[in-house]
């Protein structure tokens, strides 16, 4: 396996915290401690909202009462496919918290996953989850927009001409 001198760097540098109980300075030292503090008390009350909010969610049992006719089943069909559609971008949403939570822990949240540049504080507080700087996100989405063919659903993970079939 080949690792470039970067990847190799942030290995070792994940090692000696881990193991060896060695504080180094964290790769993302731009950000103040107190606009850390700030993310991550953002990032926490993010998680804690959704996890309470699937402890309040009823589970889709539909009463045989609902389905009288055919105009009540589908209204109740539509309504639950929408409730499913929100609580799994709910769920996408937790899994991208629970993400930024880990590079915070491990000293690397606010650094672009592309090109390690600096995720301003700005866009990190509007945007908790925000894993790629302006430029590089910029350009992912124009590539994405510019190949119609190959489009994926973000919360289906499948090409756009896979769905249409």
């Amino acid at each position: 396996m080949v690792f470039s001198n970067l990847a190799a760097l942030k290995l070792l540098m994940v090692f000696a915290v881990e193991i060896l109980g060695v504080r180094m300075k964290r790769e993302n030292a731009y950000l103040t401690d107190e606009q850390i503090t700030i993310l991550k008390d953002k990032l926490l009350s993010e998680k804690e909202r959704i996890s309470n909010k699937k402890l309040e969610e009823e589970k889709y049992q539909l009463d045989k009462n609902e389905l009288s006719d055919p105009l009540d089943e589908a209204s109740v069909n539509t309504q639950t496919s929408h409730d499913i559609r929100f609580i799994n971008r709910e769920n996408f949403y937790l899994k991208k918290v629970n993400k930024s939570l880990d590079t915070l822990a491990r000293g690397t949240y606010g650094l672009c996953d592309e090109c390690d540049s600096e995720i301003g504080f700005e866009r990190l507080n509007a945007r908790l989850t925000a894993d790629l700087c302006i430029s590089c996100k910029e350009e992912a989405e124009h590539a994405e927009n510019n190949n119609f063919y190959d489009k994926k659903s973000k919360s289906l993970g499948r090409a756009l001409h896979d769905t249409i079939r």
